[in-house]
């Protein structure tokens, strides 16, 4: 759980134990740092008096230069939403499955205010599919990021739906393709979100993917207009853009202006070369078309380079690898656990980060720490300090009691994070609660140095959370205690990323 939410459930005995921080975004444009909470459905509004007293604790806690801004965003907890936001996950990620799912094999069933049971009615072939992938932890941080409530997911086998052969295992290797991408100058904000400056190849993107970062000159440009037919807007005109982006290939593109962003439009003017993000998915016309909610003005930097990952490996090492053992006399006796999949045949690298603060955008990492676990055995460390380019904020050492005398003397991030990346390779990735943060601190660590993030992940929160061990929270301290694990030193990586390795070897054990 990130720390502003940790501390606000904390806060004068729990009264805002009910929010949850959604989204950290540093608006460049406006200079404001725009934090959005998440709350239940089951709370009418939020006052202004909670509002306000919100904001102070956000400022009394977070040592920022740029102004603050609240905002709030109700969670629904609507089945049919639920259900059509399941589909387009396994649509989007798991397309083996998606093909033979439906609205009709998703039973919801809410037993109380904020918990939900999601049953999945699959054929075996699909069902064997869906356990030997540990699809119900992706699945469950899925629901986690989108909505507000206490899931748990069930796939139960039921013949009733047939399914094609098609789903062999063997067509659905886990391991993905690495991505080539390269580097360009943003120079101003258009629309949507800030994007991150290191976009793909339109030529590697062929099929449909979401949240894909392309760049390119724009041509062929047309400003159109429909009659909404449904939604609030029933009955209202809407304007809308299409274009052709071009870096070398084309891809067709569209863009739905809101109201606001409609005078925008006017600065889409041909041969400008825009950054743009948004989702590759089949369009009217039957081709892929590039749908966009982002776009910023921007110039070539650096060229595509697709050997420039193999370049930057040959990097001399700075951090030294430890291999471990753990020296107690009854390991000798003691025979070794079963585990469950992935821990059974997988290498899983652990890991935990300190930071500066919450926001990857200007927030930076401090420390890594980090244990592999290979086929159910700790077998190595990581661990290591990062020289940050600005002075560590009080706020941040009071957490996690880093000085900056203590990284003085440390390697800068650039050369860390190459080592990590090797240490890290074709393993998957996991760590307590690393979905809604340390792994935003990864990925735009990955990109400083053009590497791609590609791994696994795997929260060892929600696998706790799944295991319904009826602890009072679900903090890193809690469920460590609860399965008698040690926490000695906690808000240092290392001793973060052990005990979640623990924790994680604990719930995998087969019973």
């Amino acid at each position: 759980m990130d720390i502003i939410t940790q501390e606000l459930i904390n806060y004068d005995g729990g009264k805002y134990d009910f929010l949850r921080l959604y989204d950290v975004c540093l608006d460049y444009q406006n200079e404001e740092c725009v934090f959005t909470f998440l709350y239940p459905e089951t709370i009418d509004e939020i006052t202004n008096e909670q509002r306000k007293e919100i904001e102070k604790f956000v400022k009394d806690n977070i040592s920022l230069f740029s102004k603050i801004r609240i905002k709030f965003k109700k969670s629904f907890l609507d089945e049919k939403l639920i259900k059509r936001e399941i589909i387009k996950f396994f649509e989007n990620n798991y397309p083996a499955i998606s093909a033979e799912l439906t609205e009709t094999q998703i039973n919801i069933l809410k037993k109380e205010q904020d918990k939900i049971e999601i049953t999945l009615h699959l054929n075996k072939l699909v069902k064997d599919y869906f356990d030997s992938r540990f699809v119900k932890i992706k699945l469950l941080e899925f629901l986690a990021n989108n909505f507000l409530g206490n899931f748990d997911v069930f796939a139960i086998e039921d013949n009733n739906f047939d399914v094609a052969e098609k789903i062999a295992p063997v067509k659905y290797k886990i391991q993905a393709k690495k991505t080539s991408r390269y580097e360009v100058t943003p120079i101003k904000k258009l629309f949507g979100k800030d994007i991150s400056p290191f976009p793909e190849l339109i030529k590697n993107n062929t099929k449909p993917k979401p949240s894909v970062i392309l760049f390119g000159n724009i041509s062929k440009i047309e400003i159109k207009s429909f009659t909404a037919k449904k939604g609030k807007m029933a009955g209202q005109e809407k304007k809308y853009a299409t274009f052709i982006l071009n870096d070398g290939k084309q891809i067709e593109c569209v863009y739905f202006s809101t109201k606001t962003n409609i005078p925008k439009l006017s600065a889409l003017q041909e041969n400008l070369a825009f950054l743009c993000l948004g989702d590759i998915r089949e369009g009217l016309s039957g081709k892929m078309t590039y749908y966009i909610n982002s776009m910023t003005l921007a110039q070539l930097k650096t060229a595509p380079n697709e050997d420039e990952e193999n370049e930057i490996l040959l990097n001399k090492r700075v951090v030294n690898v430890e291999s471990y053992f753990e020296n107690r006399q009854e390991n000798i006796f003691i025979k070794d656990p079963v585990y469950n999949e992935p821990v059974a045949s997988r290498d899983i690298v652990v890991y935990d980060l300190e930071t500066t603060g919450l926001d990857p955008e200007s927030c930076e990492i401090i420390e890594i720490g980090a244990i592999k676990i290979e086929k159910g055995k700790i077998t190595k460390k990581f661990s290591t300090f990062v020289k940050p380019l600005l002075p560590i904020p009080e706020s941040a050492t009071k957490i996690n009691h880093i000085t900056d005398d203590m990284v003085e003397n440390a390697p800068k991030i650039e050369d860390v994070i190459i080592d990590f990346y090797k240490f890290s390779k074709d393993c998957i990735i996991s760590g307590y609660n690393n979905t809604e943060f340390d792994n935003k601190f990864l990925r735009k660590a990955y990109q400083k140095v053009n590497l791609p993030f590609e791994n696994d992940n795997l929260d060892v929160m929600l696998l706790a959370k799944s295991k319904h061990l009826k602890t009072k929270n679900s903090k890193l301290s809690t469920v460590a205690n609860a399965l008698g694990i040690d926490l000695t030193g906690a808000h240092r990586a290392y001793n973060d990323a052990f005990a979640t390795a623990k924790i994680l070897l604990k719930l995998s054990e087969k019973a």
